[in-house]
C-alpha cells in the first residue's frame, strides 16, 4: 500500500514492525519497539514533537496506567497556562498531540541516551514525515535537541516559504524561541523549538512562553 493511502493505524503498525535500525546496524537502539499512541489525532492546533520512547518498556506518554515523567511535566505546564488537563483526553480534546522523533529508545551502557544523528535522521525520514503529512497540525513545538535535529533533517525535504529567512541554528540555546515556518504539503505551519522539560534546565520556565507564542500563532 502507498503511504499516501495509508490511514492513521496502518502508520503506526509500520512503525511497531519497523527494524531499519537493526538492518542497517545502528547501535545503540532497542529495535523495534510496540509503543505507538494510544489515540488517533483529530484537528490538532499544537504538536509537540518530543525525544524517543523512554527504555523502561512500562513508561510512555501515552500509558496513562504508568507514570511518565514527560506526561507529567507537560501537563503542569499546561495547568500553569490555564488548561485543566488531568488526562490524555483532556490533552487531545484542547487539541493538543505528541510524537516522538525517534520511535525506539536508545541507550548507552544499559541506560537511556539520547539517539545518534544517525538514528535520528532515519527515523524522522521514514516515520515522522509521514505522521506530519498526515496530521498537518496548525503549529509544532519541538522539545529539545533531538526534535530540532529531526526538524531540521525534514526541513531540507518540505518547501520551506521564501519570507522564512532567519538562521535557525544547530543548537537548542540558537533556535529556541525562533517564529520558524514549513510548508507541509499544502499547508503553512508555523514551528517554535524549545528546551526538553527538565526542571533541572535553567531555563525551563521559557517553555511555556514558547508554547503561548505557537498558540498565539494559530489562526482560528
Amino acid at each position: 500500500m502507498h503511504e499516501s493511502t495509508m490511514n492513521w493505524h496502518e502508520l503506526q503498525q509500520r512503525i511497531q514492525r519497523c527494524t531499519k535500525c537493526t538492518e542497517e546496524d545502528l547501535k545503540g537502539t532497542r529495535c523495534p519497539d510496540v509503543r505507538v499512541p494510544t489515540t488517533e489525532p483529530r484537528n490538532v492546533k499544537l504538536l509537540f514533537v518530543s525525544e524517543a520512547p523512554p527504555l523502561n518498556t512500562h513508561s510512555y506518554f501515552y500509558y496513562e496506567h504508568a507514570p511518565d515523567r514527560l506526561r507529567h511535566r507537560l501537563f503542569g505546564i499546561l495547568g500553569e497556562m490555564g488548561y485543566e488537563i488531568s488526562s490524555i483526553k483532556d490533552f487531545t480534546d484542547a487539541g493538543f498531540y505528541l510524537l516522538p522523533t525517534v520511535k525506539c529508545p536508545s541507550m548507552s551502557e544499559g541506560r537511556n541516551a539520547a539517539p545518534r544523528g544517525s538514528v535520528i535522521k532515519l527515523c524522522a525520514e521514514h516515520h515522522l514525515k509521514r505522521e506530519l503529512e498526515y496530521i498537518r497540525p496548525d503549529s509544532i513545538c519541538l522539545l529539545g535537541r533531538t526534535a530540532l535535529l529531526g526538524f531540521l533533517w525534514l526541513r531540507t525535504l518540505w518547501d520551506v516559504p521564501e519570507q522564512d529567512v532567519q538562521e535557525v541554528g544547530r543548537t537548542v540555546s540558537e533556535a529556541a524561541g525562533k517564529v520558524l515556518t514549513v510548508r507541509i504539503l499544502d499547508k503553512d505551519i508555523t514551528v517554535i523549538p524549545s528546551y526538553w522539560p527538565t526542571r533541572r534546565h535553567r531555563r525551563f520556565h521559557e517553555i511555556r512562553d514558547h508554547i503561548r507564542i505557537a498558540m498565539d500563532k494559530i489562526h482560528y
